[in-house]
């Protein structure tokens, strides 16, 4: 028996469209659910469009073998106006999905998503803006089994383009802008588990010709597994075979001025882990600016930030293996300005953190790496600006162990984070700073440990640039 309780109420004022879906299937032994609510704007040619919904639904249901739950609450909008020949499209969107596959046999495959975002484009003169905010969640449980996957998003997520000549090119690149999470578990015919999940914030941006992007998501994205190993209480984010979770804001903005002038930029705070054959966990927040300008126009301008960042993630085995990371920031900037023709520049920075852990017959080995990185460039002897901040705050752990081995690294920055790269082409000026309060490494039994502070930088050389990181590194086999 398929199900669905309660449904949609809509009401429309006045002369437009709507429409939405919600389903939940069962196709032999695959069953599924998606809800969602979105709203979406289009336009080809001067008019004036808009749409705004507001639910919630959730369902609950067995199905084929499986327990199955999606559900959300939330409200979107979207807008479009062209002001002549031009196109355009503006949507966001807050739903949830949940599947469970039966491949044969004792195996199977359970997965789910989260999703809250908007994402766009406009070419042509006007104003594209599409917001989102609420909550999404899922959960999919084989039943008979402990394996389980969840996920949820929480928060919210803009977007405004604007376009000013006929000319104009505004939009998100075809990429997210928005929270998301999933997760799933996996059984073989060899009886071997696969587990994964990631979480991620991200936001993009990008302009053509006289136009701008403004682009931001906040909230909390976090899912993870338990798989049919699995033989105690379930706590969320306390004890999944897999999980990760990021909680942050990202934003942007773009802006172009002139003909053939262009603007980039992208934030994202991303969570990995996986449990097969291995453990492995990555992530942390990353930023991109770029700017190029071929018109006298007064400026071409880039900007992105990560602000109060915190992230992590873990894998375990259930035989006393744990591969986990986790990180906190207060700011992850960077911009890329320029002032004037021929002239261009880009910044970028970021905090890598992964790590490995695998049992290989008689041996068990382990790898563990953190970056934090900065990088400025810009066009020699042109009025251009370029720079990277990390800092002021953060603090983060990378960590590997089992009975036998304990791997750990370790950064602090409370205050006195300052990790900067920047670049004043046009003086010439170029400065970097790898300030750190401590950057650690400790392994048991003793192996292998790195820690290095790498720079360079030139004034001489066209692009001018400047770049430094800090490195920390173990490698461990017993």
């Amino acid at each position: 028996m398929t199900t669905v309780t309660g449904g949609w109420q809509v009401v429309a004022d006045g002369e437009g469209t709507s429409q939405g879906e919600s389903v939940a299937c069962s196709a032999g032994g695959d069953p599924s659910i998606y809800l969602g609510i979105v709203s979406s704007s289009s336009l080809f040619g001067p008019g004036i469009v808009s749409d705004e919904k507001s639910g919630e639904m959730d369902i609950d249901v067995p199905l084929g073998g499986y327990e199955l739950f999606a559900g959300f609450d939330g409200d979107v909008k979207s807008s479009l106006v062209l002001d002549g020949a031009g196109t355009g499209y503006t949507t966001s969107f807050v739903e949830a999905s949940a599947t469970g596959l039966s491949t044969g046999g004792d195996t199977y495959d359970i997965f789910g998503s989260a999703d809250l975002g908007t994402k766009g484009y406009i070419v042509g003169e006007g104003v594209g803006e599409a917001e989102a905010q609420g909550s999404s969640s899922y959960k999919v449980t084989k039943i008979g089994v402990p394996t389980e996957v969840w996920g949820e998003v929480t928060g919210n997520s803009n977007l405004r383009l604007e376009g000013f000549s006929s000319s104009s090119l505004a939009s998100t690149g075809g990429a997210e802008n928005g929270l998301h999470t999933d997760s799933r578990a996996a059984r073989d015919a060899s009886g071997d588990e696969i587990s994964t999940s990631t979480s991620s914030i991200t936001s993009y941006g990008s302009v053509i010709n006289g136009a701008k992007a403004n682009v931001s998501s906040w909230g909390t994205a976090q899912g993870g597994a338990w798989d049919s190993e699995f033989g105690s209480t379930k706590e969320k984010l306390a004890n999944e075979n897999v999980a990760s979770s990021v909680t942050g804001k990202v934003w942007g903005y773009a802006e172009s001025n002139g003909y053939l002038d262009s603007a980039d930029v992208s934030a994202i705070l991303e969570c990995t882990t996986s449990k097969g054959s291995d453990l492995y966990v990555s992530g942390g927040p990353a930023g991109y600016a770029a700017s190029t300008q071929n018109s006298t126009a007064e400026r071409t301008y880039a900007e992105t930030w990560v602000e109060d960042a915190t992230w992590g993630s873990v894998a375990r085995d259930g035989k006393g293996a744990t591969a986990v990371h986790w990180g906190h920031l207060s700011d992850l900037g960077s911009g890329a300005h320029t002032y004037g023709p021929d002239a261009s520049a880009i910044s970028f920075g970021k905090i890598f953190m992964t790590t490995d852990y695998r049992a290989n017959g008689t041996r068990n080995e382990s790898m563990g790496y953190l970056t934090l990185e900065t990088y400025a460039e810009a066009t020699k002897g042109k009025v251009a600006f370029a720079g990277t901040l990390i800092g002021h705050d953060g603090d983060g752990t990378i960590r590997s162990e089992d009975g036998q081995m304990l791997n750990n690294i370790e950064f602090v920055g409370v205050g006195n984070l300052y990790h900067f790269s920047y670049i004043e082409a046009a003086v010439p000026h170029a400065e970097t700073h790898n300030m750190i309060g401590a950057g650690s490494v400790s392994t048991w039994p003793q192996a292998t440990e790195s820690v290095a502070q790498p720079y360079n930088l030139s004034t001489l050389l066209d692009p001018n640039y400047a770049w430094s990181r800090t490195e920390v590194y173990y490698q461990n086999s017993i």
